[in-house]
Order: C-alpha cells, then structure tokens, then sequence
C-alpha cells in the first residue's frame, strides 16, 4: 500500500493514475470493443483476441513486452477472460492452459517471457492448472523474412513438447501475446496435436488486422 501511495498504479492504455485495486481506468474499459476478434491459424485452430493490435491496445502491449511494463499484463489478462467467455468458453472445457515459450537465452535477456506470465494469469482467473509443456531450443530471427507456410515448417524444427503424457487427450488453451500471421500459434498447436492433444484453442492480446 506504501509503495502504492509512491508508485501509483497508471491505466496501461492513457496512463492515468489509478487505485490500486484496478487493472485499467474505467474509461478505457468502456471503450473496450464490444464483440472480441476471432480468426482462424493457418492450422484450423480458432484464435481469440479482446483486442486488435492498433492505437493505444497495440502501445500499451508494446510497453508490457519491451519495456518491462508488467502491471500491464493484469488488465490484458482479464480482457482475454471476458473475451472467452463472450464466446466458445462454455465449449471449450479445458484441461490446461499453457504458452508460446522463448529460448532460455532470450528469456535470459529480456526477464520474463510475456506470453508466460498472461497464461498463468488467465489460468487463476478460469481456475484452471497451467502447465510448462513446451520448449523453443532455437531462436531465429530471420524468420520475419519468410511466408507464413515457410514459417511453420521453420518453427516446427525447434519447437517440441517436454510432457507427451500431459498433452495426451486434453483439451488445451495455448496462449501468446500477438497473432500476426499465426504462424507461431499453429507451429505449437501442431506439436502439442502430434504429441496427442485432443484439441487446442488459443487466445492472444492482440491481433494484427489483415
């Protein structure tokens, strides 16, 4: 609470201070978009968004992933629940939520893996186990360079799943921070799928429009 009193809470979105007890001021929440984004991986699997990566949603998430803007991540968190249950949550009956993972040297670098952190929030806030199961080996910079098909050939080299037996027969929400081509999302969901998932969602903070 001191420290609150010091360093007051500031809405990720317009950066007005704010009690401590509230994760974006009440003005932005209500300019929030009505009905959440919904597209398609090119692996078939539905990904869900509260947002589309543009205005102060995409500077907002700019600041939670390169900028060690952490705070951000309760108030994406809770967008991504309420943009769930808007739509397939009733459908979905998870068993595990997990994320995209980083290498340990890019972890390393910048301290925390974005996506990690939204997927272990939204798992308390559906009360549901998140689970680490699965691991990037191999980072690959270059990759922005090629097609979306290139890409998911590319990733799918470097991405596997540490817990075959807990994959196996479970449905699974995967969860990162930006779907732009989807080509990460589908790379993932199709490791999990080789390794015996019965189904996998995904959701993300933000969607790059087309």
């Amino acid at each position: 609470m001191f420290l609150d009193i010091l360093f007051p809470p500031k809405c990720p979105y317009c950066s007005r201070v704010m009690r401590y007890d509230m994760t974006e001021c009440l003005s932005c929440r209500a300019g929030y978009p009505l009905d959440p984004r919904i597209e398609i991986t090119p692996t078939g699997d539905i990904c869900i968004s509260p947002f589309t990566y543009e205005g102060v949603a995409a500077d907002a998430v700019k600041e939670y992933k390169f900028r060690g803007k952490v705070f951000n991540a309760k108030s994406f968190s809770a967008a991504i629940v309420s943009a769930i249950r808007k739509t397939y949550y009733k459908d979905m009956d998870l068993d595990l939520i997990t994320c995209v993972p980083m290498t340990k040297l890019r972890r390393r670098k910048r301290g925390y893996n974005q996506a990690e952190i939204i997927a272990r929030n939204v798992a308390k806030l559906m009360d549901k186990p998140y689970e680490e199961v699965l691991v990037r080996t191999v980072d690959s910079d270059f990759q922005h360079y090629l097609g979306r098909e290139e890409r998911i050939r590319h990733n799918q080299k470097y991405y596997s799943c540490i817990s075959p037996e807990m994959v196996k027969g479970k449905k699974i929400l995967l969860l990162d921070d930006i779907m732009t081509s989807g080509a990460t999302l589908s790379s993932c969901s199709t490791v999990l799928k080789e390794n015996g998932a019965e189904r996998v969602f995904c959701a993300v903070i933000a969607i790059v429009r087309k």
